[in-house]
């Protein structure tokens, strides 16, 4: 059971690593030296020292510690007074985790002072977290797994009953080595890079956990093997060994398609649809909503708007299961327009279930829909 949320800071909460490396970028500028984001980019999430001594290693340059960590004090303190930087879903996560009970807590391998400004921006003070534990606080930075230890200390938890949320390999190692389970977010590393080092769970991001009310919710979401009790997150991917049976995706793409159906703008024909597919490479569930226009012809269906969400996403789609939601019973098929869309990225055994909104479906493969869909010259085998 989880009894205690640790949350490491940049990556996970907030956007600020782009700042920090734009200002390590101006501080090496200053001495003649043009570095760029990927020299700091290994070196993120470790501390300052590491953060500045990391980059200036890897290209043979001297400087004075004291001088970089002042000028990025300057810098940071007016740079993060501008504006929210707060990751989607932050700070209404970190409500949810406090409201059903649960102990929070912030362990940063940054500075106090930046922890401090960095909470203030998303819209909490650190009083309202059970223990904040910085760079000051420890001899060992992340990869070295004190800080999470320390956090279970101040929190009277065991290992067992708590979960870290980390953006980067060396924060993700230093929580497994405390014994932590460990979900990783695709802020800062990809999802093989988290796979490699151990993580538990992956999401893009907080915003990507639906809503829960107790620490058996939180748990079952992050960690359940039997997914039959649980619909995740559209965006919610699962290390490879944890895929999910045909019949659990398909009740995750419905619940997505039906709440996509909600959002639809058809302010004109009062006819709102949604749509899931389910990629056939990752596994994940993309959703998308009709959206009208007075000019009818620019009208986008959903089954198209789920298209583009995944090939955004992905680069490149193939679709294992398309699902259709509508108020129609029997429920409507796609489009003429969205099939031949469709024949883009479907097999003929792809799976189209067409449902009403209460859940009776009808299932067929994409060929029983669109038998002979046009195919450009070039591209006929």
């Amino acid at each position: 059971m989880i009894n205690l949320v640790v949350f490491d800071m940049d990556g996970v909460l907030i956007d600020s690593e782009d700042l920090s490396i734009s200002i390590g970028i101006k501080f090496f500028q200053k001495m003649g030296r043009s570095l760029e984001k990927k020299d700091f980019l290994p070196h993120l999430g470790t501390g300052e020292y590491d953060f500045f001594s990391g980059p200036a290693k890897d290209n043979e340059i001297s400087f004075d510690m004291r001088e970089a960590s002042a000028f990025f004090k300057s810098q940071y303190k007016k740079e993060i007074r501008k504006k929210s930087l707060a990751l989607d879903g932050a700070f209404s996560f970190i409500e949810r985790v406090k409201r059903a009970g649960l102990k929070i807590a912030i362990a940063s391998s940054a500075k106090k002072w930046k922890v401090e400004e960095n909470l203030r921006n998303i819209g909490f003070e650190p009083s309202f977290f059970d223990a904040v534990i910085t760079e000051e606080d420890i001899k060992r930075n992340k990869p070295y797994s004190d800080i999470y230890l320390l956090a279970l200390i101040k929190c009277a938890e065991s290992s067992e009953n708590a979960v870290v949320f980390e953006d980067a390999r060396g924060g993700i190692r230093a929580a497994k080595s405390a014994g932590i389970r460990t979900v990783s977010l695709t802020t800062t590393i990809g999802k093989k890079d988290a796979e490699d080092e151990g993580a538990d769970a992956i999401i893009n991001n907080l915003a990507d956990i639906p809503d829960f009310s107790s620490s058996e919710e939180l748990e079952s979401f992050l960690f359940s093997t039997e997914a039959e009790e649980v619909l995740y997150g559209v965006n919610y991917i699962k290390p490879l060994e944890r895929n999910y049976s045909q019949s659990v995706l398909d009740k995750m793409a419905f619940e997505k398609a039906k709440k996509a159906r909600e959002n639809a703008y058809a302010p004109y024909s009062g006819y709102k649809v949604g749509a899931a597919l389910i990629s056939a490479a990752s596994g994940r569930i993309y959703s998308g909503c009709n959206v009208e226009n007075s000019s009818y012809g620019a009208a986008i269906c959903a089954e198209r708007n789920a298209v583009t969400t995944a090939l955004a996403e992905e680069g490149k789609l193939g679709i294992d299961t398309l699902i259709v939601v509508s108020s129609d019973n029997p429920p409507a098929p796609p489009c003429a327009i969205c099939l031949q869309v469709l024949a883009e990225f479907s097999k003929s055994d792809t799976r189209v279930i067409l449902s009403d909104t209460e859940g009776n479906k009808e299932v067929y493969l994409f060929k029983d829909l669109l038998p002979k869909p046009f195919i450009f010259p070039t591209m006929r085998k």
